[in-house]
């Protein structure tokens, strides 16, 4: 009867360390909770930053944000990629779509990780989110009616918005 004590204690041990979260992913997800507080959009800001890797690998809120405009910055790149090949296959819609992909090339350059160390990033951030406005007017002027364009563009206002959320929770 002894012999099962130890078996059973090892059991119990186990299954704590399985079940409960390290201090680590606690932090981080005290981390994610703080800036999402800041976002318009709780739930979607959560999802976001916890499906990046490179996002939950930060340990303090300024490592979030950098990781955050990483993040924006590289989906703001593929948007303008999408916009470029959605060009070259709608040649009645090619002008708005090409303003499109410059509008997100441009939106790349505000979102620079100096902003951060120099106190301007949430100005920084927010021009880059002014040009994806410009690319709603310019397919609206344009009259193009793209649903795949319509969804990228939410997809990577949603993308900022978290990254914007951790930019103002560091900023604060």
């Amino acid at each position: 009867m002894g012999s099962k004590n130890p078996t059973l204690i090892f059991a119990i041990v186990l299954f704590l360390f399985l079940n409960f979260p390290s201090r680590t992913q606690a932090s981080v997800g005290a981390l994610v909770s703080k800036v999402c507080m800041q976002s318009d959009n709780y739930k979607s800001c959560v999802q976001i930053l916890t499906s990046h890797p490179q996002i939950l690998a930060a340990h303090t809120l300024k490592a979030m944000a950098n990781n955050g405009l990483k993040m924006a910055k590289k989906d703001a790149i593929a948007t303008s990629n999408f916009f470029t090949g959605l060009a070259n296959t709608n040649p009645a819609s090619k002008q708005a779509l090409v303003l499109c992909a410059t509008y997100f090339k441009e939106a790349v350059t505000f979102l620079n990780l100096k902003g951060l160390e120099e106190g301007s990033a949430s100005l920084d951030v927010h021009y880059a989110l002014d040009q994806a406005g410009y690319c709603e007017t310019a397919l609206s002027t344009g009259h193009v009616h793209i649903a795949s364009a319509t969804d990228r563009i939410q997809k990577w206002k949603s993308v900022f918005s978290a990254a914007y959320a951790a930019v103002i929770t560091v900023e604060n």
